[in-house]
């Protein structure tokens, strides 16, 4: 089995609690300088700013897209989509 290095729950500046500077071109410049192979794009409550990493990324690095969705108990729960 091949192994692949991927940071699964990235946010963006969509999310609260990210900084302003977590644009699309940063992420992928700072996930492609790590190494990583696959990142998943999970903002809080949103799926918005998924398309524009994975744009962003062209064939440099694979992105899920994905959501962090906070339950009525305040769980989070990652969805990711590999489809998207």
């Amino acid at each position: 089995m091949k192994r692949l290095l991927a940071d699964l729950h990235i946010h963006t500046a969509l999310s609260p609690c990210a900084a302003k500077d977590m644009t699309p071109p940063a992420l992928v410049q700072a996930a492609v300088r790590k190494g990583l192979a696959m990142i998943g794009i999970c903002d809080h409550n949103s799926a918005r700013n998924a398309a524009a990493v994975q744009e962003a990324a062209g064939k440099d690095l694979a992105v899920l897209a994905g959501i962090e969705i906070t339950t009525a108990e305040e769980a989070h729960v990652l969805g990711l989509f590999p489809d998207a």
